[in-house]
């Protein structure tokens, strides 16, 4: 005879948009250090590793370059900038998303309501996207979920919208920061 051990209603707490390459790019805890650590300003390969020292992660340069290849091929950093430096060529490198990465996740909590006050804004917001006559979708129809049949492009393509407002906010709040505007 069986029965039921356990039941626990599982909510979902985050929602990301990143395909294969940027999810496989992240799946080293050394390349999403680089990530916060070039949040801050853009650096080459030597700085980075520095950095890096600093926090204690002794990696080789070509460790690094190996791991900036990575990142750069998964379209999570890009050069923002070539000098020529005594006949040497040097890199600068600046990210494409911001990452953030913070053990303690669970003092969250303590925002419930203003998580449940914002999400009731977003929901608005999310509406107000998928509404929007500019919110053309040529791709739906074209891939079916493999479990549901369903097709979430439409799903994808709003979060997304939202995803790029949110980095797009960060930006503009960092240039307000920066020049007072």
């Amino acid at each position: 005879m069986a029965g039921t051990l356990l039941e626990n209603q599982v909510k979902i707490r985050g929602v990301t948009t990143l395909g294969h390459q940027s999810a496989q790019a992240l799946n080293d805890p050394i390349r999403i250090k680089i990530l916060e650590i070039l949040g801050h300003r853009q650096m080459t390969t030597e700085e980075i590793s520095r950095m890096l020292r600093r926090s204690g992660l002794k990696k080789a340069t070509t460790t690094i370059r190996h791991h900036l290849d990575s990142l750069k091929n998964a379209g999570l950093i890009e050069v923002s900038k070539i000098e020529e430096v005594r006949g040497a060529i040097k890199k600068y490198y600046m990210p494409t998303l911001r990452a953030y990465s913070y053990e303690n996740v669970t003092r969250l909590e303590i925002h419930s309501k203003l998580i449940e006050v914002t999400s009731l804004r977003m929901l608005k917001i999310l509406k107000n996207v998928v509404e929007d006559e500019k919110f053309v979708l040529e791709e739906t129809g074209k891939d079916t979920c493999n479990i549901c049949k369903g097709d979430h492009y439409k799903e994808y393509a709003a979060l997304e919208i939202l995803n790029k407002a949110l980095a797009r906010t960060l930006y503009l709040k960092e240039y307000e920061a920066m020049f007072g505007a």
